[in-house]
């Protein structure tokens, strides 16, 4: 429903699959946020720029400050337990593949009890050291099926979706009450209207939602002159305290100009940067309910947060255990770095398999599942499979590695030239106007595997 003389949508009667997708925005990582607004660029989206900033300067970062080879592609592609289940999704906005898996391909190793496996093509084998690249199967995933069958909300219920993304089931009474709160007098003011959305729109939702207060206008009308809202990435918000008690300290080495204060760059160990990168990873749904008590900028996506929150189980969302999937997402398939300082939860079971192998036809072959349950392969064989850890002494980066950080979160590694290509993008007259600064600030340091 729309009000055409504003160009502004009132609200949406949506089906439940498109609020599927809606949900579904909550459990994806910080990196597959950045990573998709990428495909729609627009210099308005501040809010997101040091991320940006955040994930090119992993992208750009040299295999040579990496404790292994593969750990550049797992920190750019952080994944949650829910990443196959919303495959099944009608409109899935993560367009990123099915979870793959890997053994090494010498068939000893795979035979050894306590074998390794990576969801990354690149990583070594923990005994000979040969790429794990033969792909296998993992019998246990469940079957993608795109019908209409929706995934999260319940295929009985229709849906109310206002311009600020508060979900509600459809009925009269919700919609009369939101026309009073807009102040909109009589039906006849509004007007109907049919929009099909593809993945397109929904970027453009979530791009909308990351800079309006008023993201559906912006997806159906983006030239409105109805979207004035900016969201204002400077809102000061208090983190809730749900770290460790024993803390850690990070140490920079900041230079800055004399005259306005203003921070240049600041020279960085990896235990700061491999900090820094550990936010990529971060799941939306845990930043905005558990690190900011639902009051991120995004006002929006507070909404979409708290309207999962409040939805009964099993009337408007399915199960209690999709519901958690929605507001507590877990990753997956991972260690969490020494420096990750969040208490983020791993999906435990997504570590830890069996691992069958077999001959067929004399050609060695191997399948991974949750189940101990042999199938009469020949020369079928069950071992225990673990996730490799591709970590050394719990880093994704060479201790040794060291960095300068600008400020708004450009990484290079440390050399002379950089620096002094930075003192000059500072318009500096000269190099009195600059002073070296120390900070030691500290952060709470979380359990860990």
């Amino acid at each position: 429903m729309v009000h055409k003389k504003e160009q502004r949508v009132i609200f949406a009667e949506a089906d439940s699959n498109f609020v599927d997708t809606l949900f579904s925005i909550m459990t994806l990582p910080l990196a597959t946020i950045v990573r998709l607004l990428r495909k729609v660029p627009d210099e308005k989206l501040k809010p997101i720029g040091s991320l940006n900033n955040l994930y090119q300067s992993l992208l750009d970062l040299s295999t040579n400050c990496l404790s292994s080879e593969e750990n550049k592609w797992l920190m750019l592609n952080p994944k949650t337990s829910s990443h196959d289940t919303c495959r099944k999704l009608k409109l899935n906005i993560n367009d990123e593949e099915p979870t793959e898996y890997y053994i090494c391909e010498a068939i000893d190793c795979s035979r050894r009890k306590g074998v390794r496996f990576s969801t990354c093509n690149l990583a070594r084998c923990i005994y000979c050291g040969k790429m794990m690249n033969k792909r296998i199967k993992y019998e246990d995933t469940t079957v993608v099926d795109n019908g209409c069958s929706s995934v999260f909300a319940s295929d009985l219920t229709s849906f109310m979706v206002t311009d600020d993304l508060r979900v509600t089931s459809n009925s009269p009474g919700s919609m009369v009450q939101l026309l009073c709160e807009l102040g909109i007098p009589a039906v006849n003011f509004l007007d109907e209207m049919t929009f099909d959305v593809g993945l397109d729109q929904i970027l453009n939702l979530l791009k909308g939602a990351m800079l309006f207060k008023n993201p559906l206008t912006y997806m159906v009308f983006p030239s409105s002159p109805s979207i004035l809202d900016l969201v204002k990435p400077g809102k000061e918000i208090l983190l809730k305290h749900l770290t460790a008690e024993t803390s850690k300290s990070l140490t920079l080495t900041v230079t800055a100009q004399k005259s306005s204060s203003k921070c240049l760059f600041a020279d960085a160990n990896s235990d700061f940067v491999e900090f820094l990168f550990g936010f990529l990873e971060i799941p939306l749904g845990y930043m905005i309910g558990e690190l900011m008590n639902g009051s991120s900028s995004f006002e929006s996506l507070n909404n979409l947060y708290s309207s999962i929150s409040s939805m009964a189980t099993g009337e408007y969302i399915k199960s209690f255990d999709l519901k958690n999937m929605l507001l507590h997402p877990e990753l997956m398939h991972t260690k969490l770095s020494e420096k990750q300082i969040f208490p983020l939860s791993v999906f435990r079971d997504s570590n830890y398999n069996y691992c069958h192998t077999y001959l067929e036809c004399g050609i060695f072959s191997a399948y991974m599942t949750h189940s101990s349950r042999l199938k009469g392969h020949e020369k079928e064989m069950l071992c225990s499979c673990y996730l490799k850890d591709s970590r050394v002494d719990g880093r994704y980066l060479k201790e040794s590695a060291k960095f300068m950080v600008t400020d708004d979160l450009v990484i290079t590694p440390l050399s002379l030239l950089s620096s002094i290509t930075m003192l000059r993008f500072g318009n500096l007259g000269c190099f009195v106007e600059v002073f070296l600064n120390f900070y030691r600030f500290h952060s709470e340091e979380n359990y860990c595997n």
